[in-house]
């Protein structure tokens, strides 16, 4: 829903060739000494000046409508956003339905923040033709504004029904879906987008948001190099390619990703995160110096954090320290962990049955664990190890010489990114 920009543009454009007609030219109801010179004036971009010129123009005639349309314009080119406003509402006082000036009237309330005044032009202008879609729009992008997404999807829908190839509606509503996890509503609008045109970056960044939340990380991938491809930037999307090579198992791939996104500049808690993970899960493989790319990250992401995946950092840089031989450090980090992540429970089970070699200790973890997850009414993924500790357990209890699964730090997961992306002006 960035068209707001667009319109501006457009407007802008409309009302200097409105206002000011060809060079030279004297605008109806502005003949009198004077007008050309201010024509002179605006298109040299010579503002104040026009301003005090038609401030003397303008004798308090009712209808010289004209005159204030210029003080307005020229306010407005000015910054003087609150001024061009009430100049612009004495013109509407003249000529209720100007649509040129309705919508400027919006243009200037929505500058202020004054979306209520900027919704209500844009209801005049509906009112005034209920079959163009720009309006409905536009009625939706501001109620999403105004944190009022129910109505926007009604008036998104009204503008679909008003053309059905409408691709900024299409993907406009398709988007609020997607903030409300209603992925079956958003599929076909995104298909139907998709279909009208396969190669526009905002429907594609809207395929790869539902794909991955689909945990799709193929298509994500597909849809995120295509848009690459095209010179598109956006970092946020980046961070999904970055998740998708993870979960693809393409981690040097997935480790380049976010380097280059620490490149430039992009240095935040997910981008830090995915680097430690991707490092974590090579570091079994390739020794010491994933080891400590994968600390230093963590650490990193630790610092910027303020998700709610901190205990994911912590718990990934404990797993570490069993690695490197820090095990008793690393019983300290999952020991503080355990009230709040059961998984922490079943490492302590671990290190002391195989690091430690304690099995009453293991026994007490193991069934600490099986305990808390069976208490749980909606278990998370922590509560996956359950049927191996189970095994463990009875393992250990019966004293038999049962070897334990070992289970590697690569089960550690990088974590999805939670989609924050909602109503976008993009």
């Amino acid at each position: 829903m960035k068209n707001h920009i667009a319109y501006f543009l457009i407007i802008t454009f409309i009302f200097s060739n409105k206002i000011l007609g060809q060079p030279g030219a004297i605008q109806p109801g502005a003949i009198q000494p004077g007008a050309i010179n201010v024509n002179e004036l605006i298109q040299k971009g010579q503002y104040l000046q026009a301003i005090t010129t038609l401030e003397k123009l303008n004798t308090g005639d009712s209808t010289q409508s004209d005159i204030l349309q210029k003080q307005a314009f020229c306010n407005l080119k000015l910054g003087r956003i609150g001024q061009a406003r009430k100049l612009y509402q004495a013109v509407l006082l003249r000529n209720p339905e100007s649509i040129e000036n309705l919508l400027q009237l919006a243009i200037v309330s929505e500058k202020e923040y004054k979306l209520l005044e900027a919704f209500k032009s844009f209801q005049q202008l509906n009112c005034l033709d209920t079959l163009n879609t720009f309006y409905w729009k536009e009625l939706a992008r501001i109620s999403v504004r105004m944190e009022r997404p129910k109505y926007a999807i009604l008036y998104l829908k009204k503008a679909i029904s008003i053309d059905n190839n409408d691709i900024e509606s299409l993907a406009s509503l398709a988007n609020l879906y997607l903030n409300k996890g209603d992925i079956n509503l958003a599929d076909p609008l995104i298909d139907a987008a998709f279909r009208l045109d396969s190669s526009a970056i905002n429907i594609r960044h809207l395929r790869s948001r539902m794909s991955y939340t689909l945990s799709d990380f193929k298509a994500v991938r597909k849809d995120i190099l295509f848009t690459m491809s095209l010179g598109d930037s956006t970092t946020y999307y980046q961070k999904f390619l970055g998740t998708a090579y993870y979960y693809l198992d393409s981690l040097d791939k997935s480790i380049a990703t976010f380097k280059r996104l620490v490149s430039i500049n992009e240095k935040t808690e997910y981008v830090y995160a995915g680097l430690a993970f991707a490092h974590l899960k090579l570091a079994k493989e390739r020794g010491d110096e994933d080891s400590y790319s994968a600390f230093t990250n963590f650490s990193e992401a630790i610092d910027l954090g303020t998700s709610n995946r901190l205990s994911d950092y912590k718990m990934g840089l404990a797993d570490l320290n069993v690695k490197i031989g820090s095990i008793d450090f690393a019983i300290q980090q999952f020991s503080i962990l355990k009230e709040n992540r059961p998984k922490a429970l079943f490492r302590l089970g671990e290190i002391y049955d195989e690091k430690k070699n304690d099995k009453a200790m293991a026994v007490i973890y193991f069934q600490e664990y099986i305990n808390k997850c069976a208490k749980m009414t909606k278990p998370t993924s922590d509560c996956n190890f359950v049927g191996l500790a189970k095994d463990r357990l009875n393992a250990l209890n019966s004293t038999s010489k049962v070897e334990f699964q070992q289970i590697v730090i690569a089960k550690d997961s990088l974590g999805m990114l939670v989609d924050t992306v909602k109503d976008k002006d993009k």
